[in-house]
């Protein structure tokens, strides 16, 4: 049966103006027809087969795209020593319950970027097999890194050295079902042994990498901080940068030369009360907070540089966080760093689906694109705090929270 999304206005996230009383029609997952409301009544007047949704005047987006999940994510602390101990089922619920509250919250697509145990492959085939509700995912299975290098201790890693043991570990993740390949090539915040500056990964291991990933189709991000280790990775073939803690001005010229994206994850390096609470050690908070000034300016250097931004929380995209959820704080973070409302919505969803190579089906609101959307009250447009009001979230045609329940 078809769908039809009714009395709602409508943000296509591409470079279309917003459509004010509009309709969506939806056949069979897909976006069949977006227009203004009167312009397609002639089409599904006196239709006895049709499933007519009235939204009450919400605003309608694309789905939110988080490019930076971890499901199985249980940082230093009491979190990761009890993920030390957990069985591989209590790992799968746990991470499925990340997954489904992301989805709630309307992030109906997440880049998973180093997981426990792959955990993240096996979610997906259970979610695309229909045997699971949850989001896209778009899985990295296990970040490669060094010996001892950044997140050895998560359980989402693989340790290898020298150019033919990067090359096999990436082979080893592509083997398992990857859609994306991630490295970690310098220290990071959650580290306690090293500090974010220090570069991980020599020049051979990453272009060993980046060639066994393009080789195979797939696009190479990693983890890193420092600008040197940046612009080395980018030289040996790196599609797009994790956080960027300390970007300089050649850096970000040379990412919008060679249309690196960029991820930044603002949320991590400014989220003190976040760790407390959830009992990170000081150790950590202290390294977070130090990094939080370059951090920002590296997010603002980069933007005035015209880089290729797209949104990821480095959270659970549901998380509480400084008074809301984190895939809506970190939007809210992007415009508070210099980007304008629709740059941000954008970075969320098209910028996002472009990364992964998914915008012919996803990431704005158009004919023949998937039916993943969302809708809010208040348009985000206006103020990006709307997104917190978000009570409709679809996937593919179906309604996944429906707290409008305003069925015609």
């Amino acid at each position: 049966m078809q769908q039809l999304l009714t009395n709602c206005s409508i943000i296509a996230c591409d470079d279309s103006a917003p459509i004010v009383d509009g309709s969506v029609l939806i056949d069979d997952g897909r976006i069949a027809a977006v227009d203004h409301r009167v312009a397609l009544e002639p089409l599904v007047r006196d239709r006895t087969d049709l499933h007519v949704y009235d939204l009450g005047g919400r605003w309608l987006m694309p789905g939110l795209m988080d490019m930076h999940v971890h499901l199985s994510l249980a940082l230093p602390g009491p979190a990761q020593l009890a993920a030390q101990l957990e069985t591989d089922a209590a790992l799968t619920v746990r991470a499925y319950r990340n997954a489904l509250d992301a989805l709630h919250a309307g992030a109906t697509f997440c880049r998973t970027v180093g997981d426990a145990r792959h955990v993240d492959l096996e979610l997906k085939r259970a979610i695309n097999t229909g045997q699971l509700v949850g989001p896209r995912l778009f899985c990295a299975g296990r970040a490669v890194i060094i010996t001892g290098g950044h997140g050895f201790p998560s359980g989402s890693t693989v340790e290898a050295d020298g150019a033919d043991g990067f090359r096999h570990a990436v082979r080893a993740q592509l083997r398992a079902g990857a859609d994306v390949i991630k490295l970690c090539i310098t220290g990071g915040i959650a580290g306690e042994h090293e500090q974010i500056r220090d570069s991980q990964a020599t020049f051979a291991e990453m272009e060993a990498a980046c060639e066994a990933a393009h080789n195979a189709g797939r696009r190479i991000t990693a983890h890193a901080g420092s600008s040197k280790a940046i612009a080395d990775g980018i030289r040996a073939g790196l599609d797009c940068i994790e956080h960027g803690y300390f970007l300089d001005e050649p850096t970000v010229e040379l990412m919008a030369e060679r249309g690196t994206y960029l991820v930044p994850t603002l949320s991590v390096s400014r989220a003190e009360d976040y760790m407390r609470r959830i009992g990170c050690p000081q150790w950590m908070i202290d390294k977070s907070l130090r990094a939080g000034d370059d951090h920002m300016r590296s997010f603002q250097l980069a933007l005035s540089a015209g880089v290729r931004i797209a949104m990821g929380t480095d959270m659970l995209p549901a998380d509480a966080y400084d008074g809301t959820l984190a895939v809506y704080r970190e939007i809210e973070w992007m415009v508070q760093g210099g980007m304008t409302s629709v740059a941000a919505l954008r970075a969320a969803t098209l910028s996002a689906a472009q990364l992964c190579g998914v915008d012919d089906q996803l990431g704005s609101i158009g004919t023949g694109k998937r039916a993943d959307l969302v809708a809010m009250l208040d348009n985000p447009l206006d103020n990006v705090r709307a997104l917190r009001g978000i009570d409709v979230v679809i996937k593919n045609g179906t309604f996944v929270r429906d707290d409008c329940q305003r069925h015609g």
